[in-house]
């Protein structure tokens, strides 16, 4: 895999903040995760996040395809479901020790010019 750690929390605070600075009044949420107790624990107090049900991954992908924007970590589902979706991407800048296929250098290298680098921390 890659040799970082992964955002923590600032991060998503972050990326929220810059979507509802971006869009004032108007930016919802939708939050599809794997660990929803977790998802649950640290976006509880917004009352702009929606939570998806998380019945099925393949469900998850369709809400998430359908949004404007997204807010992605740096795995293979987020980048897919923010490439699907077709909006600005806002995702976590990592030092990585290694090359790694979501992240940053790629992003660049290829010319995702609606990929967003956020610092994660």
């Amino acid at each position: 895999m890659f040799d970082a750690s992964l955002p923590h929390e600032v991060y998503y605070h972050r990326a929220i903040q810059y979507y509802q600075n971006k869009f004032p009044g108007k930016a919802v949420f939708i939050v599809a995760s794997d660990d929803t107790v977790y998802a649950k624990s640290k976006l509880k107090n917004y009352k702009d996040v929606i939570f998806s049900p998380g019945t099925s991954a393949i469900e998850d992908l369709a809400i998430l395809s359908s949004c404007n924007h997204s807010i992605v970590t740096m795995g293979s589902y987020g980048f897919w479901s923010a490439y699907l979706t077709g909006g600005e991407v806002v995702y976590p800048d990592v030092l990585l020790k290694k090359e790694y296929r979501f992240s940053r250098h790629t992003y660049e290298k290829i010319g995702m010019k609606s990929f967003t680098p956020l610092q994660p921390n």
